[in-house]
């Protein structure tokens, strides 16, 4: 009897630069299609989700290059630094990216801890298709935190798996073996270890924080462990779509400075900005008017920006300060703004 040989679907290959996939990447950051200007189409071949996952898996790899370069480069000059300390680029390693005076400011300090399953410097893929790879990645954060003279650590916590020579994001879906980096084995112990040897090591004295999804989880997880350095020199910590947990925060003390320090911007219908009723996370919870967690970010960034600007005194001293007129009529608020954070901020008094 002959035996009908299978033979083997052979792996698709896929373009080495974006302009290969037929897009490009406009001047504010969209990326459009060459030929229609429209955003990224997922299914290029219909019902070939196969496929089409593993094409678009390939072109985010291209955007997640160019996040990182668009870091490196002026204006912004991040510069990368491998984990753990003293590791070669032929060990097991991953990495973080740090703002030239990160750890010698004696002013401020912005941290940031995206969510699951993103390469670091990125808060959404979808959101770097549909809209803007400046908003979808932490371009759009850092470049406001350099105008507003922060400097900046960008936490990795997904890019713990080695396999292939590399630091990836997820572990292997074939059989290959994999370890994890050396003390950063999860999310969790990599942020650990990024405050332990570098936040802590700062000489910043005022310090904010930005995280998204398990990323709010992680940082109460830093709280708990580090409540010593964070009540002196912490202001604020803006988290959007958090899944962290008030029982799991250690203490009345670390509670009661989560409440007045921390706000979650969570996925909901109400107004924009509304209270929502929700005492799950310990903090204020307020509506982002977006049905979907990953727009939830970019589109409260403003307000994210004036929480900190308000908990680390910037915005209060640029009011009240004498700096030329444009710069203040700039930082005023109006009325109905002013209502509205006296509203949302009314417990949230350093005092």
């Amino acid at each position: 009897m002959f035996r009908r040989r299978v033979k083997k679907a052979e792996k698709p290959s896929f373009p080495a630069d974006i302009d290969g996939f037929g897009y490009v990447i406009k001047s504010d950051g969209s990326i459009r299609s060459k030929e229609e200007d429209t955003p990224y189409n997922f299914e290029v071949i219909p019902k070939d989700r196969p496929y089409n996952e593993a094409r678009y898996d390939a072109f985010i790899a291209l955007i997640g290059d160019e996040v990182e370069k668009r870091l490196q480069q002026e204006p912004l000059c991040f510069q990368k630094t491998l984990i753990p300390k003293g590791a070669k680029e032929s060990d097991p390693h991953t990495y973080i990216y740090m703002t030239p005076n990160a750890l010698t400011t004696t002013d401020k300090l912005l941290f940031l801890i995206p969510g699951n399953n993103t390469r670091i410097g990125q808060w959404s893929r979808r959101v770097m298709c549909d809209e803007s790879i400046m908003s979808g990645s932490m371009i759009e954060v850092a470049t406001m935190a350099k105008d507003r003279g922060y400097e900046t650590i960008i936490f990795n916590p997904n890019g713990i798996y080695w396999y292939n020579n590399k630091a990836w994001e997820v572990p292997p879906l074939k059989n290959i073996d994999f370890i994890t980096v050396p003390e950063n084995d999860s999310p969790e112990a990599h942020c650990h270890y990024v405050f332990e040897n570098f936040v802590r090591n700062t000489k910043a004295t005022r310090i904010a924080a930005i995280t998204l999804g398990w990323g709010g989880h992680c940082f109460t997880e830093i709280l708990n462990k580090n409540f010593d350095f964070l009540k002196d020199r912490m202001q604020a910590v803006a988290m959007a779509d958090s899944v962290h947990s008030r029982d799991l925060v250690d203490g009345s003390d670390k509670r009661a400075w989560m409440l007045s320090h921390a706000v979650n911007w969570a996925v909901s219908q109400q107004a924009r900005g509304e209270i929502i009723a929700d005492t799950r996370f310990g903090c204020e919870v307020l509506s982002s008017n977006c049905e979907i967690a990953d727009f939830t970010l970019p589109s409260s960034i403003k307000d994210i920006v004036k929480f900190i600007d308000i908990k680390m005194g910037d915005l209060k001293l640029e009011i009240e300060g004498n700096g030329d007129q444009e710069e203040e009529e700039e930082s005023e608020l109006t009325k109905e703004e002013e209502a509205e954070l006296k509203e949302h901020l009314s417990i949230l008094s350093v005092g």
